[in-house]
């Protein structure tokens, strides 16, 4: 159905699907955290600080955001509507996939309720999102003026995440660890990741046009 619009009955249905799983694992996520914050006598109030350390949180949520729009009939109009956040949403949810599956899983064993919510966070919500867009979107929509502002969000975290870490002495992931790699390292770190995202990105966009024969509708 590559072309079909957003717009269609089944594009909103199928986003209302993925907006109510990506929704719900994350309140059941935070019901989980802060019931063994007190059972451990932690301050309550660092849970969802603490949660929204992970790009897992942020990204997810972006599923979220972006899906639940449209269920509920958004165009394109606002920030959560444009084209090239909907492709990017594309590229990092496959990252938060292929980065802890690949790397983190070993390091982050679940049981019961928190392995299936865990397994939502990586591996549903990033094969069934990326699904969503390129059967339900329409293509020719995304021109390389797309690639720069892709890089916003995830370097925008990767600073947050940073400066939490610093005050905190708890970093979400082994990589933005400034205490155990110094920050020059962890720059070059985040400069790689910046650089796999840009790739991927370019990929989704070269994809896009050659769908629609070369040529963007559309810039944003």
């Amino acid at each position: 159905m590559i072309g079909q619009s957003i717009s269609t009955p089944l594009a909103r249905r199928l986003a209302g699907v993925i907006a109510i799983v990506a929704i719900t694992a994350i309140i059941v996520q935070l019901g989980l955290n802060f019931a063994r914050a007190a059972a451990d006598a932690k301050p309550l109030w660092m849970v969802p600080i603490d949660l929204y350390g992970y790009f897992t949180i942020w990204t997810n949520t972006l599923v979220a955001i972006i899906t639940a729009r449209y269920a509920r009939g958004g165009d394109e109009q606002g920030l959560f509507g444009r084209p090239w956040l909907l492709a990017a949403t594309v590229v990092y949810i496959i990252v938060v996939g292929l980065i802890y599956n690949l790397l983190l899983a070993g390091y982050n064993p679940q049981t019961g309720l928190r392995k299936i919510i865990d397994l939502t966070f990586h591996t549903v919500i990033p094969i069934a999102y990326p699904l969503w867009w390129l059967t339900q979107i329409s293509r020719g929509r995304l021109a390389w003026g797309a690639l720069a502002p892709t890089l916003v969000f995830p370097l925008a975290y990767s600073f947050v995440a940073m400066g939490k870490g610093a005050i905190t002495g708890k970093y979400a992931y082994f990589f933005i660890d400034i205490g155990k790699y110094g920050v020059p390292q962890v720059l070059l770190n985040i400069a790689g990741l910046a650089l796999l995202y840009a790739v991927l990105m370019a990929v989704v966009i070269a994809f896009d046009r050659r769908a629609r024969g070369g040529a963007a509708m559309d810039v944003a």
